[in-house]
């Protein structure tokens, strides 16, 4: 009756594993960039279609041939279903590979501590179930992993708490699973089973619905960190628009005065006052220099960012000489164009501040070959704090944004940037290949 009731179990068990197992490789493939989308049937369709292959592969073929077929199915439908272009044809096919891979690993260190702290195991099918549990709750594991180093964002979007929060549910469920399993090999029943397969396939299931949560959570972060960036965009460009409203409504009245100003200059030149009559020409156009909204470049977000920080700047005494050439930055996004070039000269600005001297902004944008290429030089007292992955930004009430936000935004026009710090000054350099 125990061996009947074990064979139930590992054959109900090895069903729901092969099926979560199917669950992840989809999870994986449709949680990379994507190109395609289909109606849901489709993908209903070859979810089904990929588990009869592998299934069959399975039952009637050697565990290499299985492999082999697994790889061919993935590679098939993450190419027909998600994403056709040639790179993700390799994706799809090495994380297979390296599944396969991490499935040994895994297995070997369980028997590992199985004799480290002396788990015994009477019923050899008990250990094969045990074993097959904890491979497929770590694959799911292996596979958020996978899925972080190749979109190199979403964990970036998750704060540490939340990341290590999402790790104990997978370790409370190896846990629980394996010491239920060992309690089980003394006796089972029928009934039995049915309880075990059904706690389970709980687990299983509750560890997908956390795997979702933790999705929405990353991606609620990023849309909370955009939402900050468009605030910050919507608030330059009303108060471009409010200061362009009041120079105009300022140059008006110059303008009804202007006729009184000419006559001035006029009187002073029939009285031979010829220095007076410069100067106050000088002070005329001096006075009109401050209703002309600078032009810096034909994007539009773009030289409202630059007359933001430069009115900015003016008013903590510090200098920005922009240079940026005929380049077109219609490829970047408002929004990035807004991360990139808001966080780097707030991070100049604040820099410079801090300088005893040579209080000067040096930006020029410009395009060489096929690349556009922005960089930054700032004069600092203040050493700025380096960090494993680069200098921090020291701005106080930042609210997360700074040079972190900036790389991310880079990535997704595979952008790099290169800081360095020497002598007090600080300098960025960025290249963007034009898309």
């Amino acid at each position: 009756m125990l061996n009947d009731s074990i064979t139930i179990l590992g054959q109900t068990i090895s069903i729901i594993l092969g099926l979560f197992s199917i669950y992840i490789i989809f999870y994986f493939m449709g949680s990379l960039e994507r190109n395609l989308y289909h109606k849901k049937y489709v993908y209903v369709l070859g979810y089904i279609f990929f588990t009869l292959a592998v299934f069959a592969a399975g039952v009637f073929h050697s565990q290499f041939i299985a492999f082999l077929i697994n790889v061919i199915a993935t590679v098939i439908a993450g190419h027909f279903l998600y994403n056709d272009k040639k790179i993700y044809l390799f994706y799809y096919s090495i994380f297979i590979v390296i599944l396969g891979c991490f499935q040994i690993v895994v297995g070997f260190l369980f028997g590992q501590v199985c004799q480290l702290f002396n788990i015994n195991f009477y019923s050899l099918d008990i250990f094969v179930i045990t074993d097959s549990i904890i491979i497929q709750l770590s694959n799911l594991s292996a596979a958020r992993l996978g899925i972080v180093f190749y979109k190199r964002k979403k964990i970036e979007r998750i704060t540490t708490v939340q990341f290590f929060n999402f790790l104990i549910l997978p370790i409370f469920s190896i846990f629980y699973i394996t010491t239920l399993l060992m309690y089980a090999q003394t006796y089972i029943s029928l009934e039995d089973t049915i309880l075990i397969v059904v706690n389970i396939a709980s687990i299983i299931a509750l560890n997908v619905y956390i795997t979702n949560i933790f999705e929405a959570i990353s991606n609620n972060n990023k849309l909370k960190n955009e939402l900050m960036l468009y605030n910050e965009q919507a608030k330059m460009q009303y108060e471009y628009y409010n200061n362009l409203d009041t120079k105009y409504k300022n140059s008006r009245k110059i303008i009804h005065d202007i006729k009184n100003h000419m006559n001035a200059i006029e009187e002073l030149y029939e009285q031979r006052e010829t220095e007076k009559a410069k100067n106050y020409a000088e002070d005329m156009y001096k006075m009109f220099d401050k209703f002309v909204q600078k032009y810096y470049t034909s994007n539009k977000v773009l030289n409202i960012i630059i007359n933001d920080k430069l009115s900015k700047a003016e008013q903590l005494g510090v200098g920005i000489n922009c240079k940026i050439g005929d380049v077109n930055l219609e490829f970047i996004k408002d929004i990035d164009l807004t991360t990139i070039f808001s966080n780097l000269l707030d991070n100049a600005i604040e820099g410079t501040k801090t300088a005893a001297e040579n209080k000067n902004i040096s930006l020029k944008v410009d395009k060489f070959n096929e690349f556009i290429v922005i960089n930054l030089i700032n004069p600092t007292d203040k050493e700025p704090i380096q960090e494993k992955k680069g200098f921090k930004s020291t701005k106080k009430h930042h609210k997360g944004l700074g040079l972190e936000n900036v790389r991310m935004a880079l990535n997704k026009y595979e952008g790099n940037m290169r800081i360095e710090y020497k002598d007090k000054i600080f300098k960025v350099n960025i290249v963007i290949p034009v898309s």
